[in-house]
Parts: structure tokens; sequence; C-alpha cells
């Protein structure tokens, strides 16, 4: 069995690009702890954040007992990024809408720019991953 995890770890750093980087996102205040994190990463701004099926990489994770989550995306060349989060409290894998539109469950956004009746742009959320970081990005959720 030890060997076996030993070759997997290898495996797994082997084929990680040369250079790849990680962006950690921690989220707070999370209104309570039914249902789970969903985290979506773009690395272009087709799609974002309205059509989360055109996400680079999406995850869900569960919320910790002190009403906070993080998720992890590995393996990301140098560039430009987004995240959008969600807190799918059905889990029912889509944010659910009441009256006018307005989200039922909680949401935010890289760089944490939101409007009052709007979806930030691309431009308002992106950051950098340069070739040396593996930025940690603190993301506030908006219910």
């Amino acid at each position: 069995m030890t060997t076996f995890l030993a070759a997997s770890l290898a495996l797994s750093v082997a084929t990680a690009p040369a250079g790849a980087r990680t962006v950690t996102v921690e989220v707070a205040t999370f209104r309570n702890t039914r249902g789970v994190l969903e985290c979506s990463l773009w690395s272009s701004p087709r799609g974002f954040p309205d059509h989360p099926e055109t996400a680079a990489v999406k995850q869900r994770t569960a919320i910790r007992p002190d009403r906070t989550g993080a998720c992890r995306f590995e393996g990301l060349a140098p560039g430009e990024y987004a995240v959008a989060v969600m807190h799918d409290e059905n889990g029912n894998g889509r944010m659910d809408f009441g009256l006018f539109g307005i989200p039922k469950e909680g949401y935010g956004f890289s760089n944490n720019h939101t409007h009052a009746l709007s979806a930030p742009t691309w431009a308002e959320s992106r950051f950098t991953v340069g070739p040396d970081d593996d930025p940690v990005l603190q993301v506030r959720l908006r219910y």
C-alpha cells in the first residue's frame, strides 16, 4: 500500500505542468452550514459570471462547522483569472432566485466587488497569477 501511495504521489507531481500555480479561495460569512460551497474559476471573460458552465474549473466542498469554507485550484498556468463563489444551501447545483431575480443564496466574487442590481464585470473581478505567485483570496459572501 505504501508503494502504491508513493507511486500515485510521484505520478501526480510528474503530471503537474512546470511552473504550475495554486489559487486558494477562502470564504467566510456563511449564514449557516447547510449545503455546500461552490467555487468557479474562469480563465477568460467568456461567460463570466452568469454562465457557470463556461468556467474553466468548478469545485464543490463542505462548509466547516465554524461557517467558513475554502477551495484550492491547483496546476494553473500564470495568467488572469476571476472567481465566483456560491453558498448552494439546498445542494441543487445552481443559484436560486426570488422575486425580481434577486439571489436567494449567498454569492461572492474575487476582489469582493458587488453591485446592487447586477454582477460585477470580468475587469472588476480579475486578478493576476504571476510565475511565482500562489495567491490566497478572501471572498465575502453577500446574501
